[in-house]
């Protein structure tokens, strides 16, 4: 029976294949018609990408720049930020996600010929309509093993999580979801929005590793930067194919 491959190494194959559509590096520039073959491919997730050398080379660094980002925060072993103690480990899992997140940022709007803005909701919507993903595993709520930890941020009408969190917009609505009202995450538009939002709440400094502790957040961080990267695979296998 063939083993499962690690997301790293599907990760890693995946863009090897794309990689090789481009390279050699800066053959764009002498070469029309691999300006046209790449531009074909791209067009698959926007019809608007240019044929000319210069927009084929400002996706290409996009695609270099945010892939490997994402590569290196899924091989990151063991992470870990500031002292070597389980605070360490906590905030280590939560910037791994950042970082992985931020990749796939970048990644997105080299695909979708996005390259001067911030993509959207709706911008994220079309790249995973693009990638024709299996159905998404469920990631269930976190259940703490004394309730007390969370039970003082579920307060439904007050919303103390959101305030404690520092949570706008979206945010608010699938972090209350899935702790708040303990529903599963059931799509990956869900599960980006989840990892978005702790993305926010991490870089902004409001979700602070004993928290990450008390809710047992750590399996569900870890499981969102996986699927962070399992979109990724499958985005570049549609472009190399």
């Amino acid at each position: 029976m063939q083993e499962t491959r690690s997301i790293q190494e599907k990760l890693r194959n995946a863009w090897k294949n794309v990689n090789n559509i481009f390279l050699p590096n800066d053959s764009w520039f002498d070469d029309p018609d691999k300006c046209t073959k790449i531009q074909k491919k791209l067009s698959y997730f926007n019809p608007e990408h240019e044929d000319n050398p210069e927009h084929i080379d400002r996706v290409y660094k996009g695609l270099v720049r945010g892939i490997n980002i994402t590569q290196a925060a899924i091989e990151w072993e063991k992470p870990s930020i500031g002292r070597r103690n389980d605070t360490g480990k906590w905030r280590g899992i939560q910037w791994q996600l950042v970082i992985a997140y931020s990749g796939f940022e970048i990644t997105t709007k080299a695909l979708s010929n996005i390259l001067e803005k911030k993509p959207n909701l709706s911008d994220f919507e079309l790249m995973l309509d693009k990638c024709n993903l299996p159905n998404y595993l469920p990631l269930k709520p976190p259940q703490p093993e004394n309730s007390k930890n969370l039970e003082k941020w579920l307060n439904k009408e007050e919303k103390s999580i959101a305030e404690f969190l520092n949570l706008k917009h979206k945010d608010i609505e699938v972090i209350e979801d899935w702790i708040v009202e303990s529903c599963p995450i059931n799509t990956w538009k869900d599960a980006l929005l989840l990892a978005r939002a702790f993305r926010n709440t991490t870089t902004h400094g409001f979700l602070v590793p004993s928290k990450v502790k008390d809710w047992k957040l750590k399996p569900s961080l870890e499981a969102l930067t996986e699927n962070i990267a399992e979109i990724l695979v499958a985005a570049l296998e549609k472009l190399e194919s």
